[in-house]
C-alpha cells in the first residue's frame, strides 16, 4: 500500500528536504550528472562488444516449445528479412543493447530523481499523463524502429548520389568521438531550424502541438509525438553524420540511444537546471520553459541537445530558475486528465487524429461541401461503371415476357 501511494498518488515531501534542496541546488545537479554519465558510459561499451554473431537460438527454442513447423518457417523468414534489411553491425548492436542492464536502468533512475527532486511534488510519479504517454511509447517504438533504419539507408543513398561532394575526407582521420561531436553540433543547428519551423508554420504546429499538449510532462512525454511530426523532425538529423563520415553504427547509437535518453531526462518532472553545464547542454528546467503554457514564454528554448544556438539567436529564456505550467491553450484537445484509465487507449486515437480534425475545420464550409459532392459523384460513377449482374437483369425481363404471353 505504501508503494502504491508513492507511485500513483500526489506526494508531500518533508519540509526539511525541500529546504535542503532549495539551499543546495548543486546536489540534484550532481546526482543527475553522475548517474546519467555512468549509464551513457555503460552503453558506450556496447560498441566495443558488438562483434558477437547471433546463431538463432531463439528460433531453435521457439521451435522446440511450439513444435509447429509452419510457425518456425515464418520465424525463419522474418529473421531472413531482418538480416537483409539491416547490416550486421546494426544487428549486433541491437542484440547486445537488449542484454545491457544500463538500458533498463534509465527509467528507474529518472523516476528515482523525480522522487527526490520533483519540480511539481503534487504530480504522481505514475499518473494519467504518464500512462497516456506510455501508450504513445508502446505504439511509437515499433514505428521508430521501422522508420529509423530505412530512413538512414534512404538518406544515405540520396546523399551519396547527389551530395557526396559535401563529405569531408579529412574527417575520416579524426577519432570517432571528434566526428560525433562535430556531427552533433551541426545536427543541433539543423534541428534548431527544424524545431523553429514546426512552431511557426501552422500546419506543422498542429502535429507538433500533440507533443506540447502534456500538462504533466514526464519521462515518456518524449514519445507523445505524432508520426508526421517525427518524420518532419528527423529529415535533417542524419545529414551531418554523413558529412563527417560517421559510421552507421555510431549514428544509430547517438540518434537511436543517446537522444532518447537525453530527451527523457529533459522531459522529466525535475527541478534541475544543471548549473553552469546548463549553459551548454539542455536541462529539464530549460526544456520545461519551452513547454510553458504562458504566452510570455512562448517560442523560447528550441534547443534539443545544446542551448548554445538559443543563446546565439536570442531565443533563450533569460531566467534559469522558473518552472512554469505546461500544455497548450486549446480546450478542444482531447486531454486525458479528466478520463478514466480504461479510456486512455481510445483517447490516444483521438489525440492522433487531432491535427487532421483541426486542418479539416480550417477548410471553408463551401469547400467542404464541394469535397462532399465530389465524393458522392465519384461513388455514383463507380456504381454506374460496374458491370451489370446478368442474373439480376435477365430474371425480371423473362418475368415480364412470360406475363405478356400469359
Amino acid at each position: 500500500m505504501i508503494i502504491y501511494d508513492k507511485l500513483f498518488k500526489p506526494r508531500q515531501l518533508s519540509g526539511w528536504w525541500l529546504r535542503f534542496t532549495e539551499a543546495n541546488p548543486v546536489v540534484p545537479n550532481l546526482v543527475a550528472v553522475i548517474g546519467l554519465a555512468w549509464i551513457c558510459f555503460s552503453l558506450t561499451l556496447i560498441i566495443s562488444t558488438s562483434e558477437k554473431q547471433g546463431h538463432g537460438q531463439f528460433i531453435e527454442t521457439f521451435g522446440a516449445v511450439s513444435k509447429s513447423r509452419p510457425l518456425v518457417d515464418k520465424a525463419i523468414n522474418l529473421r531472413t528479412a531482418y538480416h537483409n534489411l539491416f547490416p550486421a553491425e546494426v544487428r549486433n548492436l541491437v542484440s547486445n543493447l537488449y542484454g545491457n542492464i544500463a538500458l533498463y536502468l534509465i527509467v528507474p533512475f529518472l523516476l528515482f530523481l523525480e522522487f527526490l527532486f520533483p519540480c511539481n511534488p503534487s504530480q504522481p510519479l505514475i499518473g494519467k499523463g504518464f500512462l497516456q504517454d506510455a501508450i504513445w511509447y508502446v505504439v511509437d517504438i515499433p514505428l521508430r524502429l521501422l522508420i529509423l533504419f530505412p530512413v538512414i539507408g534512404f538518406l544515405r543513398s540520396l546523399f551519396d548520389q547527389h551530395l557526396g561532394f559535401l563529405t569531408l575526407g579529412v574527417a575520416k582521420a579524426w577519432p570517432a568521438y571528434l566526428q560525433i561531436i562535430a556531427a552533433l553540433l551541426v545536427a543541433e543547428f539543423f534541428m534548431w531550424i527544424n524545431h523553429f519551423a514546426r512552431h511557426k508554420i501552422h500546419t506543422l504546429w498542429l502535429f507538433h502541438a500533440v507533443h506540447h499538449s502534456q500538462k504533466e510532462i514526464n519521462i515518456f512525454t518524449e514519445d507523445r509525438a505524432h508520426i508526421i511530426d517525427l518524420l518532419v523532425g528527423s529529415l535533417l538529423t542524419f545529414i551531418p553524420f554523413f558529412i563527417f563520415d560517421v559510421s552507421n553504427l555510431y549514428a544509430v547509437m547517438v540518434i537511436g540511444i543517446y537522444k532518447p535518453i537525453h530527451n527523457r531526462f529533459i522531459h522529466a518532472n525535475l527541478k534541475i537546471n544543471l548549473g553552469w553545464l546548463g549553459l551548454l547542454i539542455t536541462s529539464p528546467q530549460f526544456h520545461r520553459v519551452h513547454h510553458s503554457i504562458d504566452p510570455a514564454q512562448a517560442d523560447k528554448n528550441f534547443g534539443v541537445y545544446f542551448s548554445i544556438f538559443d543563446l546565439l539567436f536570442g531565443t533563450a529564456c533569460p531566467s534559469r530558475d522558473i518552472y512554469p505550467q505546461t500544455g497548450i491553450a486549446d480546450s478542444r484537445f482531447p486531454s486525458e486528465d479528466k478520463l478514466r484509465v480504461s479510456q486512455l487507449p481510445r483517447n490516444w486515437l483521438l489525440q492522433m487524429v487531432y491535427p487532421f480534425v483541426q486542418m479539416f475545420e480550417k477548410i471553408p464550409a463551401s469547400r467542404r461541401l464541394n469535397l462532399f459532392r465530389l465524393r458522392v459523384r465519384l461513388r455514383s460513377h463507380r456504381n454506374n461503371s460496374k458491370p451489370a449482374n446478368i442474373c439480376q437483369t435477365e430474371k425480371p425481363q423473362r418475368l415480364r415476357t412470360a406475363q405478356k404471353e400469359y
